[in-house]
């Protein structure tokens, strides 16, 4: 049987299929139902030696996420406990969150082809799934496309937040571009792979949020600065500069369709005109609120949301650290600091051994989105794995591979990575 599951690449093909339903489907139960019930099982009887999780289970950002999440419940329970229910509940999720780090990178570490093949499954889905929400959320009407943030539809998309949303699409923006940075594709996959970045890199404008926006952003610059390449710089270039092109050309469509009698506030001004998007106004109200319980902090039965002098109400802090700080105190944002330092210098050690810095690139990504948005809790499967728990994974599986070289030609996955070529014998050894 284990035979059978390694030669079909089952766990692989199994763990992209449940990290693309999230983008595909209404309901997050069938993502669930295949991580929960068909990777993890498949996992557990294609490794041959438990030992061999050791490493992954001791190592830096592990530890560290076991931290977090754990302080993030204590601290609940010695303040405002949760009732019986939601308590299990947490722990549950915790659970959950760690095995998926396991998986995730297990399978990174085995197969240098899993990451490559995720990607060049996930951006053409996503692509996919961002036309999708464009034609149903706008009806295909341009005055909608122009003048309104996109975000879900009702009974077809999963999240409807435009912040989510431009999130998911960011997300898989960068590990397109960073595909197409890393390895040396076939023709045919270079031009798919530089059109969905360039259709998710357009939605993502067009759900207005910027901190997802500036993410996508930084994940291609990081990708262009790591990894060098002018082939595949020309084509994050081209695909930055469309974008960009199509980004300013909406005032003047606006301008055209207001000429015509039709109002019409372009998008890309609409985002400009929101100024500091009170983030600068709500941050030292958290501040003020982390301060006033700086060791034990709130809790996760607490009401967070609070009104601004300004009058306008927020739910939390809107950066993931802050967040964390006024959640489970100090330690617990120290601890969330932890796992994103040690995911780095995974990252990194992975990057000088492999050569491949897709890990590093969505870190990039997740850390300038979190720092305007979003608040890191235990949940189960959902966007926020894709956002912080996915890149940790692929950082720490890279972190762990052993010495490779990336860029050869492939039908798969566009690449073939071929370990240890022309190594001194000591040097495999080591």
């Amino acid at each position: 049987m284990r035979d059978l599951l390694l030669r079909w690449g089952a766990a692989e093909k199994l763990a992209i299929l449940s990290i693309c339903l999230i983008y595909l489907l209404h309901s997050i139960w069938a993502a669930r139902t295949v991580m929960w019930f068909f990777v993890v099982p498949v996992v557990l009887l294609s490794v041959t030696s438990y030992r061999r999780l050791a490493p992954i289970v001791t190592s830096g950002v592990f530890v560290m996420t076991v931290a977090y999440l754990l302080l993030i419940i204590i601290t609940t329970m010695l303040g405002d406990s949760l009732p019986g229910k939601e308590l299990f509940s947490q722990f549950r999720y915790t659970v959950a969150i760690l095995i998926f780090i396991i998986v995730i990178a297990y399978l990174t570490w085995a197969d240098d082809r899993f990451v490559p093949r995720l990607f060049m499954w996930l951006a053409p889905v996503a692509a996919f799934a961002a036309v999708r929400d464009i034609g149903s959320f706008s009806g295909w009407s341009l005055h909608t496309m122009l003048t309104t943030r996109l975000q879900g539809t009702p009974g077809l998309s999963i999240y409807y937040n435009s912040n989510v949303i431009g999130m998911l699409y960011a997300m898989s923006c960068v590990g397109a571009v960073a595909l197409m940075t890393t390895r040396r594709l076939l023709s045919w996959q270079s031009v798919m792979l530089s059109a969905c970045a360039l259709i998710l890199l357009v939605a993502t404008t067009m759900t207005g949020s910027r901190g997802s926006l500036l993410a996508a952003t930084m994940g291609i610059l990081a990708s262009l600065l790591l990894k060098p390449r002018w082939r595949a710089a020309m084509i994050a270039v081209s695909v930055l500069a469309v974008a960009a092109v199509v980004t300013l050309l909406m005032p003047v469509i606006g301008q055209w369709m207001a000429s015509g009698g039709v109002q019409s506030t372009s998008l890309p001004v609409e985002m400009v005109q929101r100024g500091d998007s009170t983030r600068l106004e709500l941050w030292p109200e958290y501040l003020k609120m982390a301060a006033l319980k700086p060791w034990l902090g709130y809790g996760l039965a607490f009401d967070t949301q609070v009104t601004l002098p300004s009058g306008k109400q927020v739910m939390n802090a809107h950066n993931m650290f802050l967040c964390a700080a006024v959640r489970g105190g100090v330690f617990s944002a120290l601890a969330l600091a932890g796992v994103v330092l040690a995911a780095f210098a995974s990252g990194w050690r992975g990057f000088r051994r492999t050569g491949e810095m897709m890990g590093l690139a969505l870190l990039v990504s997740c850390l300038v989105a979190t720092s305007v948005d979003y608040e890191i809790l235990p949940t189960d499967l959902n966007y926020f794995y894709v956002l912080i728990w996915l890149p940790a994974a692929i950082c720490l599986g890279l972190g762990l591979a052993p010495c490779s070289r990336t860029g050869s030609s492939s039908s798969e996955a566009g690449a073939v990575v071929t370990r240890s070529q022309g190594v001194a014998p000591s040097q495999n050894r080591s």
